[in-house]
């Protein structure tokens, strides 16, 4: 079979083969699990929260152009930002939960507040780099298993 090229391919070629590569697959899934994790003191929640609020900044079309080394460490990077309550609808924890998890964050320095809107941090981007490596090698497997399926 020849290289998939929309989703749709990939979801109809990996799902047909679900069971031969789940291992290969879901394997990475929790190292990323397990090292986001670790990198907040044990706390998935906590986790999940840092993943939603870098999607602002990574999204942001000025992110993948920043110079880190003219940033503050408390500086927020570019992004659209978001706030508690977006944070809970998005994520399904509780709002009160995310409060308290946000304001740990925050005291961490891994994430800064102006008024209502939270952004992701210089200190918080370096804090996380652990999580980053396991993204890339979660992706470098899937397409290394996703190859070997043609």
């Amino acid at each position: 079979m020849a290289t998939p090229r929309s989703t749709l391919e990939f979801v109809e070629l990996i799902g047909g083969r679900s069971r031969a590569v789940a291992y290969d697959l879901v394997g990475p899934v929790a190292r990323l699990l397990t090292v986001a994790r670790e990198a907040c003191d044990g706390d998935l929640d906590k986790a999940l929260l840092m993943m939603v609020i870098t999607l602002c900044s990574s999204g942001h079309p000025d992110f993948k152009d920043i110079d880190f080394r003219d940033l503050a460490p408390d500086t927020g990077l570019p992004g659209a930002g978001t706030n508690v309550r977006s944070l809970a609808e998005s994520t399904g924890i509780p709002k009160e939960t995310v409060r308290r998890k946000v304001r740990d964050l925050i005291e961490a320095g891994w994430v800064v507040r102006n008024g209502q809107t939270l952004r992701y941090s210089l200190q918080g981007y370096h804090a996380v780099q652990p999580v980053r490596d396991a993204i890339i090698r979660m992706y470098a497997r899937g397409i290394q298993v996703v190859g070997a399926l043609d």
